[in-house]
């Protein structure tokens, strides 16, 4: 096994929140195949290598790599092994991901520049309702600006309470929103860095629109061009507790939706 991939695989896994051990071995051999580290078409260690590597058994790696097998990452060869799939499956809205690392599916870098972190009251219906709190109450504001290659793709507007569980209970959280640490990331990817995968489940709501006026100069697009606009809301521990709006310029971005058959 080659030694970069070793090193991701023994890091200790997460299994916060209940998650079942096959499904946290799944998503550790599906980052460690999509950040290289096995590549495609290569032959996959044999499951006691993998069990050896991440401290569990066989039985997990195998229920696992099934998963993995029924997802399109990997294919079964009888006599010889597993192999990692020649074309990996692209995902697209089905996970809570933050809006950079789904604009970069076409593998072209995109960058994240914030322009706007300021504590406010809530305003309006479209954040205090679903945020379950009263229009006067004050709500973090996030707003930055997705770039590829320097031009502007997305803007994405995100909400939080100021009082909340996610504020009480988790303090890398709440550091990442009262002083916003990470400006080079989305406070979606700040959030899921802190919490890890308790921070959900989530929903989001695609309609076409236009940017107006204000959006539109800040994606360098007319008022009334034609954009796609996301509305996200993220649970933790069993309320709203995250409401974004991203706004995507559909000139040159695509975003998958992935079904099954």
């Amino acid at each position: 096994m080659d030694i970069s991939a070793e090193a991701v695989l023994s890091e200790p896994l997460d299994t916060s929140a209940n998650i079942p051990l096959r499904v946290a071995v799944y998503s550790r051999i599906m980052n460690a195949i999509r950040g290289g580290h096995f590549p495609v078409s290569s032959i996959l260690p044999s499951e006691s290598d993998l069990g050896s590597a991440m401290k569990v058994s066989r039985t997990v790696v195998r229920e696992a790599l099934m998963l993995l097998e029924e997802d399109g990452y990997v294919r079964s060869r009888r006599g010889i092994g597993r192999f990692v799939a020649t074309r990996l499956p692209r995902v697209g809205l089905e996970r809570i991901r933050p809006m950079e690392e789904i604009l970069a599916e076409a593998g072209t870098d995109v960058q994240v520049s914030r322009t706007t972190h300021v504590l406010h009251p809530s305003s309006s219906v479209f954040t205090a309702e679903p945020l379950g709190i009263r229009e006067e109450d004050p709500s973090w504001f996030f707003e930055s600006i997705i770039r590829r290659d320097g031009a502007p793709i997305a803007l994405v507007q995100e909400h939080v309470a100021s009082k909340s569980r996610l504020m009480d209970s988790a303090p890398e959280a709440a550091q990442a929103i009262t002083e916003d640490i990470r400006k080079e990331s989305t406070l979606l990817a700040n959030l899921i860095a802190a919490v890890g995968p308790s921070f959900g489940p989530g929903e989001t709501d695609i309609a076409a629109g236009t940017p107006g006026v204000a959006r539109g100069e800040l994606l360098d697009l007319d008022a009334k061009s034609p954009v796609l606009i996301l509305t996200q809301t993220v649970e933790h521990s069993g309320r709203i507790c995250y409401l974004a709006k991203t706004i995507v310029n559909t000139g040159t971005v695509q975003i998958s939706i992935i079904q099954g058959a």
